[in-house]
């Protein structure tokens, strides 16, 4: 489960009943019964890190030749949590529970692939997401701040980045 594997890497989060509603949303996200989940909780409510984060590593590991397209307001910041991703994925850690880890010649931050041929990319709104294909899209923080996410101008934006970009790169 998706929590065991928490508590294997001992990351020091110890889920809150609202953590353990999630993690059981993600987990049947996983298991194909919830084709699409939006997440809304505060600032500071650890989303990121069960949503963007362990999940996504734990993804990989249960499916390992899958694909990951995770996507935030900038790519600095997708690539931050695509190299946490990473982290964990080329931990020994991982590496027991699942058996295998990165490949030797693709970890940069936010592009590389796991042994088993798994993928993982992260991209800025608005960036190009064309020649790639995912069986899991993450989209964690698409507005960077709340003037942003008062414009009118910068929802439609993003909107129809995700209409024409990034929800066309979905694997059925």
């Amino acid at each position: 489960s998706l929590a065991a594997y928490i508590d294997y890497l001992q990351t020091g989060f110890k889920p809150a009943r609202h953590h353990q509603l999630l993690i059981d949303k993600l987990e049947a996200v996983e298991r194909g019964e919830i084709k699409r989940l939006m997440v809304f909780m505060p600032p500071g409510s650890a989303k990121s890190t069960y949503g963007s984060v362990l999940f996504p590593s734990w993804y990989l590991g249960r499916n390992k030749d899958k694909s990951v397209i995770a996507a935030s307001h900038t790519s600095e910041l997708a690539e931050r949590f695509g190299r946490r991703v990473r982290n964990y994925v080329g931990s020994t850690e991982f590496q027991a529970v699942f058996g295998f880890g990165l490949a030797e010649d693709s970890q940069a931050a936010g592009r590389w692939e796991t042994a088993e041929r798994g993928e993982y990319f992260a991209v800025g709104v608005g960036g190009s997401v064309t020649g790639r294909r995912a069986d899991l899209g993450i989209i964690d923080d698409p507005v960077k701040s709340r003037e942003e996410a008062d414009s009118e101008l910068v929802r439609e934006r993003v909107w129809e980045w995700y209409k024409a970009d990034f929800y066309t790169r979905l694997k059925p």
